[in-house]
């Protein structure tokens, strides 16, 4: 069975939507996310076809720095596994990501999926960082068992003048250290820069309190948190402000992406959040 790399065409959504629509129990993103892939100036969105020319595999590069590619979708045909196919994939992205300027790769995978472990460590990525998703609804979810926070502090929406100090505190902490310098956004994971938060700032996505600060925006009907900053002393109160944030901005749940020290998972834990752990590798190009 031979198959050729080619890169994806508006025609091969349909094909690949029997074979990718229910990869987890809870679906997958590969279909919904296809159009707006192939839209992205930075992204590069490649097939494995088969002798007909139908679509039998999937993977997606994209710029998300000057310098840093990130890799997503992979996704095989189940006929079509064991072929090196995921394989060829990854390398036909990584040399394109080189020629746009790329000096390192990543990507992430659940620490329960230990395929897509083993393929990442087979095409030369190492673990560099584990991450946690904390979810939880607010009262906004229509559950009856969710209600409304009451949080000890309050976060506001910060200006220019927070970013300059909200980096500096960062940077020096334990975070940041294991978050190896980088933030979330979109389940994509790129260095974050001082220019990021003053960005976030005048989009009115920096929040600021005595607890600490992070950038919150919209996704989908959730709350979506890809950067914090708090301290092991304030990081209950954090997490609860965070929520009240959530409830005030009509979203039906928190997703709080946070780089995994044990004093934030207990805070999480005991707080009621959902847990996933999150594992992100890397490789040099």
């Amino acid at each position: 069975m031979e198959y050729s790399l080619r890169e994806a065409r508006p025609t091969d959504k349909e094909q690949l939507a029997p074979w990718t629509l229910h990869t987890f129990a809870w679906g997958d993103y590969v279909v919904d996310s296809f159009d707006d892939w192939r839209a992205h100036p930075q992204s590069h969105v490649l097939v494995a076809a088969d002798s007909t020319d139908e679509p039998v595999a999937i993977a997606r590069g994209v710029m998300l720095s000057g310098d840093e590619l990130w890799l997503q979708g992979v996704r095989v045909h189940p006929d079509w596994r064991r072929r090196g196919i995921a394989s060829g994939l990854g390398s036909a992205l990584q040399e394109w990501g080189t020629a746009q300027g790329a000096k390192v790769a990543q990507l992430m995978t659940e620490d329960w999926n230990e395929a897509a472990r083993e393929q990442a460590i087979g095409i030369g990525f190492r673990q560099t960082a584990r991450w946690l998703r904390a979810f939880q609804p607010t009262e906004h979810s229509g559950r009856r068992d969710v209600s409304k926070v009451q949080p000890a502090e309050t976060l506001r929406r910060a200006g220019l003048a927070e970013a300059g100090p909200a980096y500096l505190a960062w940077s020096a902490s334990e975070l940041s250290r294991k978050a190896r310098r980088m933030m979330s956004v979109n389940w994509q994971w790129r260095r974050l820069h001082p220019a990021d938060l003053e960005r976030a700032a005048e989009h009115g996505a920096l929040f600021a309190g005595t607890t600490g600060w992070a950038i919150a925006a919209p996704r989908d009907n959730y709350l979506e948190v890809g950067w914090i900053h708090t301290t092991p002393d304030r990081i209950a109160e954090h997490l609860t402000a965070l929520l009240a944030v959530a409830g005030t901005e009509k979203a039906t749940a928190l997703e709080i992406m946070a780089p995994d020290v044990p004093w934030l998972q207990e805070a999480a834990t005991s707080g009621g959040f959902e847990l996933e752990s999150l594992l992100l590798f890397e490789k040099p190009l």
